[in-house]
Protein backbone atom coordinates (compact mmCIF):
# COMPACT_ATOMS: atom_id res chain seq x y z
CA UNK A 1 0.00 0.00 0.00
CA UNK A 2 1.21 3.78 -0.48
CA UNK A 3 -0.41 6.72 0.26
CA UNK A 4 -2.79 7.39 2.62
CA UNK A 5 -4.55 4.83 4.09
CA UNK A 6 -8.22 4.30 4.24
CA UNK A 7 -8.38 2.74 7.83
CA UNK A 8 -5.48 4.14 10.28
CA UNK A 9 -4.76 2.26 13.83
CA UNK A 10 -2.71 3.88 16.95
CA UNK A 11 -1.25 1.99 19.71
CA UNK A 12 1.01 -0.59 20.53
CA UNK A 13 1.36 -3.95 19.48
CA UNK A 14 2.19 -6.05 22.38
CA UNK A 15 2.95 -9.43 23.66
CA UNK A 16 0.75 -10.97 25.70
CA UNK A 17 2.47 -14.00 28.02
CA UNK A 18 1.51 -16.98 28.86
CA UNK A 19 4.12 -19.43 30.76
CA UNK A 20 7.26 -19.48 28.41
CA UNK A 21 5.40 -18.48 25.16
CA UNK A 22 3.95 -14.57 23.96
CA UNK A 23 0.75 -14.16 21.38
CA UNK A 24 0.12 -11.14 19.56
CA UNK A 25 -1.61 -8.69 21.27
CA UNK A 26 -2.95 -4.87 22.01
CA UNK A 27 -6.03 -3.87 20.40
CA UNK A 28 -4.15 -1.83 17.39
CA UNK A 29 -3.28 -5.76 16.33
CA UNK A 30 -6.90 -6.83 16.20
CA UNK A 31 -8.47 -4.09 15.16
CA UNK A 32 -6.18 -4.27 11.98
CA UNK A 33 -6.84 -7.45 10.91
CA UNK A 34 -10.90 -6.66 11.17
CA UNK A 35 -10.29 -3.57 9.24
CA UNK A 36 -7.89 -5.29 6.81
CA UNK A 37 -10.49 -8.11 6.68
CA UNK A 38 -13.50 -6.23 6.02
CA UNK A 39 -11.77 -4.71 2.90
CA UNK A 40 -10.51 -1.27 4.11
CA UNK A 41 -6.31 -0.39 3.05
CA UNK A 42 -5.02 -0.08 6.54
CA UNK A 43 -2.09 1.01 8.61
CA UNK A 44 -0.64 0.81 11.86
CA UNK A 45 1.38 3.79 13.94
CA UNK A 46 2.99 1.63 16.80
CA UNK A 47 6.03 1.18 18.64
CA UNK A 48 7.60 -2.14 19.56
CA UNK A 49 11.58 -3.53 20.30
CA UNK A 50 13.54 -5.62 18.36
CA UNK A 51 11.95 -8.45 19.77
CA UNK A 52 8.95 -8.63 18.54
CA UNK A 53 7.82 -11.79 16.98
CA UNK A 54 4.69 -10.67 15.22
CA UNK A 55 5.68 -8.63 12.07
CA UNK A 56 5.19 -11.21 9.65
CA UNK A 57 1.51 -11.19 10.71
CA UNK A 58 1.37 -7.72 9.58
CA UNK A 59 2.86 -8.32 5.96
CA UNK A 60 0.97 -11.42 5.13
CA UNK A 61 -1.67 -9.21 5.97
CA UNK A 62 -1.31 -6.09 3.54
CA UNK A 63 -1.43 -3.93 6.34
CA UNK A 64 1.36 -1.45 6.33
CA UNK A 65 3.24 -0.67 9.85
CA UNK A 66 5.38 2.41 10.90
CA UNK A 67 7.33 1.36 13.58
CA UNK A 68 8.95 3.59 16.29
CA UNK A 69 11.69 1.94 17.34
CA UNK A 70 11.82 0.97 21.34
CA UNK A 71 14.35 -0.88 23.44
CA UNK A 72 11.49 -3.60 24.50
CA UNK A 73 7.76 -4.15 23.17
CA UNK A 74 5.34 -3.84 25.49
CA UNK A 75 4.16 -7.22 27.47
CA UNK A 76 1.37 -7.94 29.21
CA UNK A 77 0.68 -10.85 31.74
CA UNK A 78 -2.75 -12.11 33.16
CA UNK A 79 -3.16 -14.16 35.76
CA UNK A 80 -6.24 -15.97 36.91
CA UNK A 81 -7.92 -17.05 40.03
CA UNK A 82 -10.79 -18.18 40.52
CA UNK A 83 -13.06 -15.24 38.73
CA UNK A 84 -10.17 -12.49 39.43
CA UNK A 85 -7.64 -11.45 37.22
CA UNK A 86 -4.70 -9.57 38.06
CA UNK A 87 -2.37 -8.23 35.87
CA UNK A 88 1.25 -7.00 35.23
CA UNK A 89 2.53 -4.82 32.88
CA UNK A 90 6.53 -6.22 32.34
CA UNK A 91 7.94 -3.76 29.65
CA UNK A 92 6.45 -0.60 27.63
CA UNK A 93 7.59 0.51 23.97
CA UNK A 94 7.84 4.01 23.26
CA UNK A 95 5.15 6.67 23.82
CA UNK A 96 3.32 7.66 20.51
CA UNK A 97 3.77 11.04 19.39
CA UNK A 98 2.39 13.70 16.56
CA UNK A 99 5.46 14.00 15.14
CA UNK A 100 5.78 10.12 14.45
CA UNK A 101 2.46 10.26 11.68
CA UNK A 102 3.73 10.48 8.50
CA UNK A 103 2.24 12.93 6.46
CA UNK A 104 0.62 11.43 4.27
CA UNK A 105 -1.25 9.22 7.06
CA UNK A 106 -2.64 12.26 8.43
CA UNK A 107 -5.49 12.49 5.39
CA UNK A 108 -6.73 8.80 6.48
CA UNK A 109 -10.68 9.11 6.86
CA UNK A 110 -10.74 6.92 10.09
CA UNK A 111 -8.58 7.31 12.51
CA UNK A 112 -8.81 4.75 15.68
CA UNK A 113 -6.75 5.23 18.79
CA UNK A 114 -6.16 2.30 20.36
CA UNK A 115 -4.06 2.51 24.21
CA UNK A 116 -3.22 -0.03 26.09
CA UNK A 117 -0.52 1.28 28.21
CA UNK A 118 -1.20 5.18 28.18
CA UNK A 119 0.87 5.48 25.34
CA UNK A 120 -0.63 7.80 22.58
CA UNK A 121 -0.51 10.85 23.65
CA UNK A 122 -3.49 12.93 24.04
CA UNK A 123 -2.18 15.81 21.28
CA UNK A 124 -2.37 12.96 18.56
CA UNK A 125 -6.28 13.12 19.35
CA UNK A 126 -6.27 16.64 17.30
CA UNK A 127 -3.64 15.43 14.84
CA UNK A 128 -6.19 14.65 12.24
CA UNK A 129 -8.34 17.44 11.55
CA UNK A 130 -10.45 16.28 8.67
CA UNK A 131 -10.64 12.67 9.84
CA UNK A 132 -13.41 10.52 11.76
CA UNK A 133 -12.03 9.61 15.10
CA UNK A 134 -12.57 6.94 17.26
CA UNK A 135 -10.99 5.41 20.40
CA UNK A 136 -11.11 3.00 22.50
CA UNK A 137 -9.59 4.07 26.15
CA UNK A 138 -8.62 0.83 28.09
CA UNK A 139 -5.46 2.05 28.11
CA UNK A 140 -5.71 5.58 29.51
CA UNK A 141 -7.57 4.06 32.66
CA UNK A 142 -4.80 1.80 33.40
CA UNK A 143 -1.48 2.64 35.95
CA UNK A 144 1.22 0.38 37.27
CA UNK A 145 3.29 0.04 40.30
CA UNK A 146 7.45 -0.65 40.23
CA UNK A 147 6.32 -4.34 40.23
CA UNK A 148 4.32 -3.72 36.97
CA UNK A 149 1.02 -4.94 39.32
CA UNK A 150 -1.88 -2.58 37.14
CA UNK A 151 -4.28 -0.91 38.52
CA UNK A 152 -7.10 1.27 37.30
CA UNK A 153 -6.58 4.92 37.31
CA UNK A 154 -8.76 7.93 36.97
CA UNK A 155 -8.76 10.33 34.06
CA UNK A 156 -9.47 13.79 32.74
CA UNK A 157 -12.50 13.11 29.99
CA UNK A 158 -12.42 16.60 28.75
CA UNK A 159 -9.32 14.94 27.05
CA UNK A 160 -11.81 13.32 24.77
CA UNK A 161 -13.06 16.34 23.88
CA UNK A 162 -13.19 16.51 20.00
CA UNK A 163 -13.24 12.90 19.46
CA UNK A 164 -16.06 11.18 16.97
CA UNK A 165 -16.57 7.87 18.71
CA UNK A 166 -15.57 5.93 21.95
CA UNK A 167 -15.83 2.93 23.04
CA UNK A 168 -15.70 1.26 25.77
CA UNK A 169 -17.01 -1.61 28.15
CA UNK A 170 -18.86 -1.47 31.62
CA UNK A 171 -15.61 -3.73 32.65
CA UNK A 172 -13.71 -0.96 31.73
CA UNK A 173 -15.54 1.85 33.36
CA UNK A 174 -16.33 -0.23 36.33
CA UNK A 175 -15.86 1.91 39.57
CA UNK A 176 -16.08 5.35 37.19
CA UNK A 177 -19.69 4.33 36.12
CA UNK A 178 -20.61 8.58 37.50
CA UNK A 179 -18.91 9.12 34.71
CA UNK A 180 -20.41 8.32 32.02
CA UNK A 181 -22.69 11.29 31.64
CA UNK A 182 -19.61 13.18 31.31
CA UNK A 183 -17.54 11.52 28.63
CA UNK A 184 -21.04 11.23 26.75
CA UNK A 185 -20.95 15.24 26.74
CA UNK A 186 -17.42 15.65 25.34
CA UNK A 187 -18.17 13.09 22.67
CA UNK A 188 -20.29 12.24 19.70
CA UNK A 189 -21.29 9.10 19.93
CA UNK A 190 -19.99 7.33 23.23
CA UNK A 191 -20.74 3.19 23.44
CA UNK A 192 -20.32 0.98 26.30
CA UNK A 193 -20.44 -2.61 25.43
CA UNK A 194 -22.00 -4.75 28.08
CA UNK A 195 -20.80 -8.62 27.34
CA UNK A 196 -23.77 -10.90 26.15
CA UNK A 197 -26.38 -8.18 26.72
CA UNK A 198 -25.13 -6.35 23.68
CA UNK A 199 -24.04 -2.94 23.42
CA UNK A 200 -25.71 0.62 24.68
CA UNK A 201 -25.20 4.10 22.63
CA UNK A 202 -24.97 7.64 23.37
CA UNK A 203 -25.49 10.14 21.54
CA UNK A 204 -27.38 13.66 22.08
CA UNK A 205 -28.59 13.39 25.43
CA UNK A 206 -29.85 10.11 24.36
CA UNK A 207 -29.58 6.50 24.86
CA UNK A 208 -30.45 3.57 22.39
CA UNK A 209 -29.55 -0.17 23.70
CA UNK A 210 -28.67 -2.66 20.92
CA UNK A 211 -29.26 -6.74 22.11
CA UNK A 212 -26.31 -8.79 21.20
CA UNK A 213 -26.89 -11.89 19.30
CA UNK A 214 -27.99 -15.26 20.80
CA UNK A 215 -25.20 -17.59 20.46
CA UNK A 216 -24.10 -20.29 22.51
CA UNK A 217 -20.37 -18.22 24.06
CA UNK A 218 -17.22 -20.21 23.96
CA UNK A 219 -14.69 -17.38 24.20
CA UNK A 220 -15.21 -14.08 24.01
CA UNK A 221 -11.50 -13.07 23.83
CA UNK A 222 -11.30 -10.63 21.08
CA UNK A 223 -14.98 -9.75 20.26
CA UNK A 224 -14.85 -6.48 21.93
CA UNK A 225 -11.86 -5.16 19.69
CA UNK A 226 -13.62 -7.12 16.33
CA UNK A 227 -17.14 -4.64 17.89
CA UNK A 228 -15.24 -1.85 18.38
CA UNK A 229 -13.68 -1.54 14.80
CA UNK A 230 -16.63 -3.14 12.95
CA UNK A 231 -18.81 -0.59 14.42
CA UNK A 232 -16.86 2.45 13.75
CA UNK A 233 -15.86 1.16 9.96
CA UNK A 234 -19.69 0.83 9.60
CA UNK A 235 -20.74 4.23 10.85
CA UNK A 236 -17.90 6.26 8.65
CA UNK A 237 -19.96 4.36 5.81
CA UNK A 238 -23.39 5.06 6.64
CA UNK A 239 -23.65 7.63 9.55
CA UNK A 240 -26.02 5.62 11.13
CA UNK A 241 -25.66 4.28 14.51
CA UNK A 242 -28.15 1.73 14.85
CA UNK A 243 -26.89 -0.20 11.05
CA UNK A 244 -23.71 0.49 12.93
CA UNK A 245 -24.78 -1.48 15.99
CA UNK A 246 -26.26 -3.32 14.66
CA UNK A 247 -23.39 -4.57 12.23
CA UNK A 248 -20.94 -4.55 15.00
CA UNK A 249 -23.50 -7.38 17.36
CA UNK A 250 -23.23 -9.55 14.63
CA UNK A 251 -19.49 -9.16 13.72
CA UNK A 252 -18.42 -10.00 17.41
CA UNK A 253 -21.14 -13.11 17.53
CA UNK A 254 -18.72 -15.00 15.36
CA UNK A 255 -15.43 -14.65 17.63
CA UNK A 256 -17.89 -15.40 20.86
CA UNK A 257 -18.86 -18.47 19.25
CA UNK A 258 -15.35 -19.73 19.30
CA UNK A 259 -13.99 -18.63 15.73
CA UNK A 260 -11.55 -16.61 17.21
CA UNK A 261 -9.42 -13.52 15.94
CA UNK A 262 -7.61 -15.46 13.32
CA UNK A 263 -10.93 -16.49 11.59
CA UNK A 264 -12.78 -13.05 11.45
CA UNK A 265 -15.92 -12.93 9.62
CA UNK A 266 -16.65 -12.04 5.78
CA UNK A 267 -18.58 -8.84 4.69
CA UNK A 268 -20.97 -11.27 3.46
CA UNK A 269 -20.92 -13.77 6.37
CA UNK A 270 -21.96 -10.49 9.23
CA UNK A 271 -24.42 -9.47 6.34
CA UNK A 272 -26.59 -12.98 6.48
CA UNK A 273 -26.45 -12.88 10.37
CA UNK A 274 -27.45 -9.55 10.84
CA UNK A 275 -30.21 -9.90 8.26
CA UNK A 276 -32.00 -11.68 11.18
CA UNK A 277 -31.48 -9.32 13.84
CA UNK A 278 -34.92 -7.87 14.53
CA UNK A 279 -36.04 -11.88 14.60
CA UNK A 280 -33.44 -12.01 18.44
Amino acid sequence: MAGTPQYLLVGHCCHDRHDDRNTLGGTVSYAALVARQLGQETAVLTSTGPDFEFMEVFRENGIEVKHIAAPRTTVFENIYRESSRTQYLHARASPLLPEHVPDQWRAAPVVQFCPIADEVDFSLLRAFSGSLTAATIQGWLRQWDRQGLVSPKPMDWSQLKGLDIVVMSDADIAGFESAIPIIASCVKILVMTEGANGARVFHDGRQQHFPAFPVAEVDATGAGDVFATSFVLRYAQTRDIATAAVFANAAASFVVEGAGISRLPTWEMIERRERGYGNN
